[in-house]
């Protein structure tokens, strides 16, 4: 199990996030039945799960970078190898449409595909998830009781954001306190000539960010270690695609002492980046992989962080904190 960290430059990392091929590896077989009841109990064995991100499915024609209707398929092979593994979850980081005329039908397409997955299933919300379809819309097909929340696997603490939750393009009213408070970050982005001032992006209000901090406070009492999963990127600084309050995110997450690693899509080419403790994983686009496909199993345990990409997703390995 991931052991909590009270200082993470005094410590060496003590977490594993593998991300493996999808063909039947052993290790995620290992929680089945009573021994997962085991396993909880002893907080000392692996457990995985599943993730993919910006599937961006439409039933439209592909462009040069973007397949959309193969995207379908794509996410049917993948649900396929989930389904393999005995896995604690699976998470979509968001963009599960293009949006558009068709976004309705769209969406609950693909959403079909991806309940096939046997396990419980995750949503992270995206900007193009809102193009086409009001929020109250796609949060009820989504089945999700709220944008933004958290959860509990063997002692590990999950986070989930809404990094549109202030956006002109987050599905909110255009009367709502949302959109005007998105309205008026978006310009003063723009006034100050910031790299990611664009309507695709959006930012974390105050609430969710006072919740985020009680949420941070309490697992580090637990000394449960955390994972964040999100949408938009918080790294690298001054790139067209971040959050427009990312650096204040970011500095919460790595002053906490209790958050490993922050997992986002929305940049299709991916990423990495170490920074204050926090491992920032940008996982590629489904979208832009016809040929390769593009999502991982991420297996968590005590002793490194590795990640092995399948398809398109790039493979790297950290070690005891080590980049």
């Amino acid at each position: 199990m991931l052991h909590f960290l009270q200082n993470r430059h005094m410590h060496k990392l003590k977490a594993t996030i593998l991300v493996v091929f999808c063909m039947g590896i052993s290790g995620c077989g290992q929680l089945k039945g009573a021994d997962s009841k085991m396993v909880e109990k002893k907080q000392s064995k692996s457990f995985c799960f599943g993730i993919v991100a910006d599937v961006q499915y439409a039933n439209k024609d592909s462009t040069a970078q973007r397949f959309y209707r193969d995207a379908a398929d794509l996410l049917s092979d993948c649900v396929e190898q989930f389904n393999q593994r005995d896995l604690a979850f699976v998470i979509q980081l968001g963009d599960l449409i293009d949006g558009g005329a068709t976004a309705g039908a769209d969406l609950k397409r693909i959403l079909s595909i991806f309940n096939e997955t046997n396990a419980p299933r995750y949503h992270v919300l995206g900007n193009h998830d809102f193009a086409g379809l009001d929020r109250e819309t796609v949060i009820q097909t989504l089945e999700m009781e709220r944008a933004w929340y958290d959860f509990v696997v063997h002692h590990v603490r999950f986070v989930v954001l809404d990094g549109m939750d202030l956006a002109v393009s987050g599905g909110w009213p255009v009367d709502s306190s949302h959109y005007q408070q998105g309205k008026i970050m978006l310009e003063e982005l723009k006034t100050a000539g910031a790299d990611n001032a664009y309507v695709w992006n959006g930012g974390i209000g105050v609430e969710q960010m006072t919740w985020l901090a009680d949420v941070l406070r309490d697992a580090k009492r637990q000394k449960q270690p955390v994972l964040v999963f999100g949408h938009l990127p918080l790294k690298p600084d001054g790139e067209a695609h971040t959050l427009w309050n990312a650096r204040e995110v970011a500095e919460m997450l790595e002053e906490s002492g209790c958050v490993v690693a922050f997992f986002n899509g929305h940049r299709h080419n991916g990423g990495f980046q170490r920074t204050g403790g926090v491992h920032y994983i940008t996982i590629e686009a489904m979208v832009e992989a016809p040929q390769q496909n593009a999502f991982a199993i991420v297996h968590v345990n005590e002793d490194q962080l590795r990640i092995e990409g399948f398809g398109k997703v790039i493979s790297r390995t950290i070690l005891s904190g080590r980049q």
